[in-house]
């Protein structure tokens, strides 16, 4: 990395310790299959408790995204896309938008974006599903007319005090049925805030009786 000419930088303990808090670490341990797990519950802690999605003058927390990752010989959960992408680029698909993890031969996998929370002052609408979301995003746009857009993800400005929860992914398929299909790599927050219109409260019930509080 470069430094332009006659510019000093000073680099204190805080300015380290502040510019690592703000990289988000989307890299998964595939030593096993433990560590992948593992890697995930970093992953998305670190995603709800320290991130926001920025849409032009809209923030927004995230309350829910699932993981998916295969890795060959390892971690082979077929409900997995398969990709071209980089890590840490949004992709769209059929079901709704994701963060990717970093493809190769042998891997492949992203993040469900399954729940946001508006966090404009004059607005905590809660937004649930990935179809939603990505309307949601689009109606936070600036006009066709303009090429001016602020879209990514930005760090939280105040820590929140949250209590995480993980339970089974969302509405997968009988031809994705494997020993992958009941791992909780669903995480969500502040469910009981949900919209009813999105989620029901039988829903909601079914989802918290069947989730594991996660330790922060």
């Amino acid at each position: 990395m470069g430094v332009l000419k006659g510019t000093q930088v000073k680099l204190t303990a805080k300015t380290i310790i502040e510019t690592r808090m703000k990289q988000l670490n989307l890299e998964i341990d595939t030593t096993s299959r433990e560590t992948i797990q593992n890697s995930f519950e970093n992953i998305a802690k670190d995603i709800l408790l320290n991130w926001q999605l920025k849409i032009n003058d809209s923030l927004f927390s995230f309350t829910e995204i699932e993981f998916y990752f295969f890795y060959k010989g390892i971690h082979e959960d077929n409900a997995t896309h398969i990709h071209d992408y980089n890590q840490g680029l949004w992709r769209s698909h059929s079901q709704g938008l994701d963060i990717t993890f970093q493809w190769s031969e042998i891997s492949d996998g992203g993040i469900l974006i399954r729940g946001l929370k508006s966090d404009n002052k004059s607005d905590k609408e809660y937004v649930n599903g990935p179809r939603r979301i990505v309307e949601t995003i689009f109606k936070n746009f600036n006009p066709v007319t303009s090429i001016q857009q602020q879209f990514g993800l930005v760090p939280k400005n105040e820590n929140e005090s949250l209590e995480i929860f993980k339970t089974g992914r969302h509405g997968l398929s009988n031809t994705q049925v494997n020993s992958f299909k009941d791992e909780p790599y669903r995480y969500y927050t502040d469910i009981d805030s949900w919209e009813k219109k999105h989620v029901s409260q039988s829903e909601k019930d079914k989802i918290k009786s069947n989730s594991k509080r996660v330790e922060i």
